[in-house]
């Protein structure tokens, strides 16, 4: 039976958007407690770098798994494994003394839950949504997470303002929102198709995925890219906090802003490209990331808070045009077969340098403070000229 496509999926829309809110805030809540506790973004840098050993490997097997299974039982038992990891650690972390262990631990079966269910889901989108509503769709969907991503630290600022919860109580919400995905999830009317994949074992599939990939150039720029753009927004990610407590007075309302402002700028790229009607194509996303470089740059030159609070905006602005159209691209040009294997390939590419790039930058920050920005700004400008001077020589 051939599965039906409609060019809209309430359950596939919303479950992302939940699951993202409660992590987020949970993301926030573990920043801030921890750059309150040590002093340092030393430990947020270590405890990032591990998730990223434990995504790299998961997004090496993913591709294979999500090409040979049913790919909604996929995302409901990664959703259902968080669920129960975040109450296993709710109760072994002790919010006055916090340490390493429990936050690693919930790290590691945080991001196994992800290096599966993410690829899943986005393999998902081309056989239950129609071709010609597929970039609406992503833009829907990005600009729903961005609109988490804003929802979130207002909320965080807010209970830190008011002292109602602690770490422990974060990771609860945090729960919460990853066992409403699991039953929107559940709530999916999808069929497994039949196809290669599911004749082929693992290293096969790993080969033949790889293979398929290569021979397209605009599979392989996508995913260099993405790698990239990636592993600095995480190296962003980590200089805000740090910023905030060290020179802008530590004021939890501020990073809130910081966060605002990047999700806000999010929430116009996914409202650009929803009202786009022509095909996305390479081009934009050169000149996007280029602004974004750009924008990191002043920042990093002129170390003020409300220039670091646009940049954020930019910078956010920038990066979800880029993600929405590289998704939209990679699903385009993928064969449904191939589909979990290339999202598995491109996630890996995103993974890979996480973290050496999350460990360095956490001890970076620490050392040059806000001047990490403009380090971050010139490898991006770096990575662009060199990665569409290969993807050049690549079609010749």
């Amino acid at each position: 039976m051939q599965q039906t496509t409609k060019a809209f999926n309430l359950p596939l829309l919303l479950a992302p958007f939940i699951s993202r809110l409660g992590s987020t805030l949970y993301l926030f809540g573990l920043n801030w407690f921890v750059v309150q506790a040590t002093g340092n973004a030393a430990l947020l840098g270590v405890i990032q770098a591990i998730g990223g050993v434990v995504l790299f490997f998961g997004d090496l097997l993913c591709g294979v798994v999500v090409d040979n299974f049913n790919r909604k039982r996929i995302v409901v038992s990664a959703e259902l494994l968080s669920v129960l990891g975040c109450l296993a650690c709710a109760w072994w972390l002790d919010p006055l003394h916090i340490t390493a262990a429990p936050l690693i631990t919930l790290t590691v079966i945080l991001d196994v839950g992800l290096a599966f269910s993410l690829p899943a889901a986005k393999a998902m989108i081309p056989e239950l949504i129609t071709l010609a509503g597929r970039q609406r769709f992503n833009a829907v969907s990005n600009t729903l997470i961005d609109l988490a991503d804003i929802c979130a630290p207002l909320i965080g600022g807010g209970l830190l303002a008011l002292h109602w919860l602690n770490l422990q109580g974060f990771l609860l919400l945090n729960g919460t929102s990853f066992l409403l995905s699991f039953l929107l999830y559940l709530s999916i009317r999808y069929q497994k198709p039949t196809g290669e994949a599911s004749q082929l074992g693992v290293k096969e599939s790993l080969l033949t995925g790889w293979h398929y990939v290569w021979q397209r150039p605009k599979l392989v720029e996508a995913i260099v890219l993405g790698g990239l753009i990636n592993v600095l927004y995480a190296a962003v990610r980590l200089v805000l906090p740090y910023d905030v407590n060290h020179l802008y007075g530590g004021d939890s309302a501020k990073y809130s802003y910081l966060l605002v402002m990047l999700a806000l700028g999010g929430i116009l790229g996914g409202a650009r490209l929803t009202l786009a009607r022509r095909e996305p194509n390479r081009q934009q996303n050169y000149a996007d990331l280029a602004l974004a470089a750009g924008a990191l740059l002043v920042a990093g030159l002129w170390a003020d808070y409300w220039v670091l609070l646009v940049a954020s905006g930019l910078f956010g602005f920038c990066y979800s045009c880029f993600e929405i159209r590289a998704i939209t691209i990679t699903q385009n040009l993928t064969a449904p077969d191939y589909l979990g294997r290339m999202f598995g390939i491109l996630f890996l590419a995103i993974d890979a340098f996480q973290p050496l790039g999350s460990f360095i930058f956490g001890f970076v920050t620490d050392w040059v403070a806000n001047w990490t920005l403009v380090i971050i700004g010139s490898l991006l400008v770096l990575g662009l000229a060199l990665i569409n001077h290969w993807y050049q020589r690549l079609i010749r």
